[in-house]
């Protein structure tokens, strides 16, 4: 009877031990996990993200459900995964323009990007392209000599202030002299047609939207961003090969979680986006809508991660850009 007794007494601690063991202990993912897209359905963002979910849904066993939380330059996406609990089912697809450059860009930003975030895996970056209207030289060398002789003349459009293709923009006026008007836009197909009609003198664009353009013959492409040309843009030559030494700007696209989340849950998910970004259907889908699949792993995303961070706010400081003083 005792041994009964004390049997049944190890058996309901025990039961009562494993009812207040917290899911995280449990094998993940043992649920569908939320990827927050902070930018609208359609847009660059939101296709890497549904394209990853694709990759980590069948790495992973378990259903990856993609919501678009636009609004605020990726401010209200970014902080309902920040609030989240860091358990693995919420992560977020950001990227530069959504993370980096917003939190550089505004003193008042709301989140703290190295506190409130864990970074998982970069899985992608894409470049800026610049075009210029009808009537401008076309090659890099020519235009800014160009550019030299209207002392702030001429203007430039990008997708918004603080954009990556704008401070691509900053960036090339900072190192070589030259004086532009911005025009900031809110969408990519006004500012388009404004270049086409002339009324633009310089469009600098996202490399998707400009691949998206590649059959254009009424556009003339100068120079891409980044250190690499373009699978789908292959005549256009990099701004350093077209004579800036050591220009670069790309932005990247990566997972993300809370703070705090454990390394476990990290490392796994971080090795299932290293592989689906070194798969080579993957790869190939990514170039062919004018991104660069990159891979890294957590240990390389989080240095390069703070490096961007320190890297937008000490420009945005010295260019004057930054707002909300």
């Amino acid at each position: 009877m005792r041994k009964t007794t004390f049997l049944a007494a190890v058996l309901a601690a025990c039961a009562l031990v494993l009812a207040d063991m917290p899911a995280i202990a449990q094998v993940y993912p043992a649920r569908p996990i939320t990827v927050i897209a902070p930018f609208a359905a359609g847009g660059s963002t939101d296709l890497v993200a549904r394209l990853l979910s694709e990759g980590l849904q069948a790495r992973l066993g378990q259903p990856i459900i993609v919501e678009n939380k636009p609004g605020a330059t990726g401010v209200i996406g970014n902080r309902e995964v920040a609030r989240a609990p860091p358990d693995g089912y919420t992560l977020l697809l950001g990227n530069a323009g959504a993370l980096t450059i917003p939190a550089a860009m505004n003193a008042n930003y709301p989140l703290d990007l190295v506190r409130d975030f864990t970074p998982i895996s970069l899985s992608a970056e894409f470049a800026g392209v610049m075009m210029v209207r009808k009537g401008l030289p076309t090659t890099l060398k020519e235009f800014i000599a160009y550019a030299k002789t209207r002392d702030g003349a001429l203007n430039f459009g990008s997708s918004g202030v603080g954009s990556a293709v704008h401070l691509a923009a900053e960036l090339l006026m900072k190192n070589t002299g030259i004086k532009m008007q911005h025009v900031p836009y809110k969408g990519g197909s006004n500012s388009m047609t404004d270049l086409l009609a002339g009324t633009l003198d310089v469009l600098f664009v996202s490399s998707p939207v400009a691949v998206a353009q590649a059959a254009n013959k009424d556009i003339h492409f100068v120079a891409v961003t980044s250190t690499y040309r373009l699978q789908e843009l292959p005549n256009v030559p990099t701004m350093e090969e077209a004579g800036l030494a050591g220009f670069d700007v790309t932005s990247w696209l990566g997972m993300l979680g809370p703070a705090r989340l454990p390394d476990a849950i990290r490392d796994q998910l971080s090795s299932a986006l290293v592989s689906i970004a070194k798969d080579p259907a993957t790869q190939a889908r990514l170039r062919t809508v004018g991104f660069e699949p990159i891979g890294k792993d957590a240990a390389e995303f989080a240095p390069f991660y703070r490096a961007d961070i320190k890297r937008w706010t000490d420009f945005v400081k010295e260019r004057g850009l930054r707002e909300g003083l």
